[in-house]
């Protein structure tokens, strides 16, 4: 694995990607004052937050992710994305928010961990602009309600691939923003969630979200740190 600055250094310097696709017909308005970072992909300088552009790719049932990478996870993933996972992480950094560490099960287990994260979904329904805090989507089964705690900015892991010997984000494969814990998440949640099926607690908050196919631009803005993260 390689060192939390390399990756740091890595993801600032990697080169962009090529211009982003225009927007879908359906799609919230961009505004002009965002600066373009690839595919999906926007930071927002007034307000020092990553913007994301994604679809609603599933409305009920278990689930191990809030957000995904398109065409990766979306049977247990809410929406999906292009972005381009690295330029998410390095967004993030430039938008103030520090990378802590993803899900450690051994020797010992340790949570994720790095800067809360506030998320914002946006979309167009039925003529009018709608707004709710990610977290009214999720819901937690056990406890009858919503989820009440940030995501926290893991970082996922840099590491190198023993044939070719490039730097690999491990956060390709899918998991970017993830409600069970995953090594490989960009964000996790700040305590022990399991995957396994006997035993997740989380689910789609059905009557909140709109219908499949619904394109979302999600804002992540990092906590103030005069703001900790609500306990769970």
């Amino acid at each position: 694995m390689l060192a939390p600055l390399a990756l740091a250094t890595t993801l600032i310097l990697a080169p962009p990607a090529s211009e982003p696709p225009k927007a879908p017909a359906d799609a919230p308005r961009v505004d002009p004052a965002w600066k373009p970072l690839g595919p999906s992909l926007w930071f927002d300088p007034q307000g020092k937050r990553v913007v994301l552009r994604a679809r609603v790719v599933l409305r009920e049932g278990p689930l191990e992710h809030l957000l995904c990478l398109k065409g990766t996870k979306e049977h247990e993933a809410i929406l999906a994305t292009d972005a381009v996972p690295y330029q998410i992480h390095a967004t993030l950094i430039r938008a103030g928010a520090a990378p802590g560490h993803p899900v450690r099960f051994l020797p010992k287990f340790e949570p994720p961990a790095g800067s809360p994260i506030a998320i914002e979904l946006q979309w167009r329904y039925g003529g009018t602009t709608h707004r709710v805090d990610a977290r009214q989507w999720i819901k937690d089964e056990r406890r009858n309600s919503v989820l009440d705690t940030d995501w926290v900015f893991a970082g996922s892991e840099l590491v190198e691939d023993p044939m070719t010997k490039k730097a690999v984000y491990t956060a390709d494969d899918g998991d970017l923003i993830t409600v069970a814990n995953f090594i490989n998440a960009i964000l996790d949640l700040p305590f022990a969630s399991t995957a396994n099926d006997a035993d997740r607690t989380f689910v789609a908050n059905t009557d909140r979200i709109p219908p499949r196919g619904t394109v979302v631009m999600m804002f992540l803005r990092p906590r103030p740190t005069s703001s900790p993260t609500p306990r769970r």
